[in-house]
């Protein structure tokens, strides 16, 4: 068969065209795709570099506020009691019963322990343990009675205590005797893991049992007549 000199050229053109363009789609493009992905992943470091120059220029500054606000973060802390004993809450509120303004607390419910974590525990620099912080709350709800000037200062006295807490609800009902009746919400607040100190429940001594089950007593008028009886 006899190739005609068009379709020979024809033929050299496109073997002309499929060396210009197969470098081009298998080498060229596909580098080229490459050089762009690494100039944007260059951009995105160099971004990155900057902002990293500039954090550790101010290196310094930022430690010592580092310092300072963990320094703040302590002395919140030392304000707050080492944990929350119901025991305790029992104690002081019997107190208030027998305060210069008291109040009868007929019913105390007491309302589960709701924890946070403020930090996790760790080891610092010099390989020694560290106890994580823990924010520690509990709802108490107390049934009262009282006069209304003993319940004005049983809420200042609230406000005013050492340990954190608050009354987050109160109502007051005024009767017939013109006692106030009511409920009081007593959210009491502490932090735990940090050393604090607790206060102690100061229970008084109570006299447990008796030195016998059936004690002497004498009847009168019946000299040496005993009669044993039940206390």
């Amino acid at each position: 068969m006899k190739i005609s000199d068009r379709d020979k050229k024809l033929i050299i053109f496109v073997l002309l065209v499929a060396i210009v363009a197969l470098p081009i789609v298998f080498f060229i493009k596909p580098q080229n795709d490459k050089i762009k992905a690494m100039n944007a992943e260059n951009d995105s470091l160099t971004k990155r570099y900057n902002e990293l120059k500039a954090l550790s220029e101010k290196q310094e500054e930022y430690e010592a506020k580092i310092v300072e606000l963990n320094a703040q973060r302590d002395e919140m802390i030392k304000l707050f009691p080492g944990d929350i004993l119901k025991e305790n809450t029992v104690m002081f509120l019997r107190r208030i019963e027998t305060s210069d303004h008291p109040m009868w607390f007929s019913t105390i419910a007491f309302g589960e322990y709701e924890e946070n974590a403020i930090t996790d525990a760790d080891v610092n620099s010099e390989g020694n343990y560290e106890a994580g912080l823990t924010a520690l709350k509990l709802q108490t709800t107390l049934s009262y009675e009282a006069e209304y000037e003993d319940v004005k200062a049983f809420l200042d006295y609230i406000f005013k205590y050492d340990d954190k807490m608050i009354i987050s609800s109160v109502s007051m009902d005024c009767q017939k005797d013109n006692k106030i009746r009511g409920t009081v919400v007593l959210d009491q607040f502490a932090v735990t893991g940090a050393d604090n100190s607790i206060k102690d429940a100061n229970i008084p001594n109570m006299l447990h049992g008796m030195d016998r089950i059936f004690p002497i007593y004498v009847i009168e008028g019946e000299e040496g007549a005993e009669e044993e009886a039940e206390d």
